[in-house]
């Protein structure tokens, strides 16, 4: 492995302060030292796969640079080629040449050497790049048809924030939440955006729509910075349902200031 890591940098693919930086992450979280250095933004999934031909001299390919023969798919179902991460690339004379996330596996190459009654050259490719072409070639006509036969036998689940139309009262003014519920931990600890849609007439609460799915008990603080940006109110998601590729929340007043409700329920009576 130290052979490795003084080629990565000898190489040019990272610098020794970012190996440094890498080494001491994967310490804390225990994980492969490329997963890590994926992760910091260091190297691409690419780039890796890139390093290994390079190291062992296999060749690496891109499946999307060549135009994938479906005769070639049908040696083999669906399922297998995802679940061993190889594609066939093509066949020339008594050779087959597949895309391959690990060309390593001399075992898996016995078995298609067995089953095909042909030679095996097995190229690099990353995981990514080969299930794009799987689903390319095979496409996602099963999934879309289970999803089609599920929706459309099941009852909606739509519900509307905070009680009946009839109960609440449009506002459509912008609100800022952040999550401080510990359970539930976000890539980003900052306020984030929506816009408070309505108010419930009884003042509990109000129907946000937001990017961001949250799930029923969730906690939040809401501030209204039309109203005062320093005031912030501990809230709780009492709903949550998705349309138009938005989430509506309900969200529950946990507590509330008198002020600040009838800036709410009277700003668009």
């Amino acid at each position: 492995m130290e052979e490795l890591e003084k080629r990565l940098v000898k190489e040019g693919w990272i610098t020794s302060a970012q190996l440094i930086k890498a080494k001491e992450e994967q310490k804390k979280k225990k994980k492969s030292l490329f997963s890590i250095l994926v992760n910091l933004g260091y190297l691409s999934e690419e780039d890796i796969y890139l390093f290994f031909a390079q190291t062992v001299q296999i060749p690496f390919v891109r499946p999307s640079d060549y135009l994938l023969e479906e005769e070639l798919f049908n040696l083999f179902s669906e399922d297998f080629y995802r679940e061993h991460l190889f594609v066939p690339l093509f066949k020339i004379g008594n050779t087959f040449y597949i895309g391959t996330a690990n060309p390593l596996d001399t075992e898996f190459m016995d078995t298609l050497r067995k089953y095909t009654n042909l030679d095996i050259f097995p190229l690099f490719a990353s995981p990514s790049s080969i299930l794009e072409a799987i689903n390319r070639v095979f496409g996602p006509e099963k999934v879309y048809l289970q999803l089609e036969e599920l929706v459309s036998s099941s009852p909606s689940l739509s519900i509307l924030p905070l009680g009946r139309e009839s109960e609440r009262i449009a506002i459509n003014t912008p609100v800022e939440f952040k999550v401080i519920d510990k359970r539930i931990t976000l890539a980003s600890s900052q306020y984030l955006k929506g816009t408070a849609l309505n108010v419930s007439r009884s003042g509990k609460g109000v129907g946000v729509r937001t990017f961001l799915f949250l799930p029923p008990g969730a906690k939040i603080l809401l501030k209204f910075p039309s109203f005062d940006p320093n005031c912030e109110l501990e809230a709780e998601i009492a709903q949550c349902r998705i349309e138009q590729g938005c989430y509506f929340l309900g969200v529950k007043f946990l507590q509330i200031k008198k002020d600040l409700l009838k800036y709410l329920l009277g700003e668009k009576k």
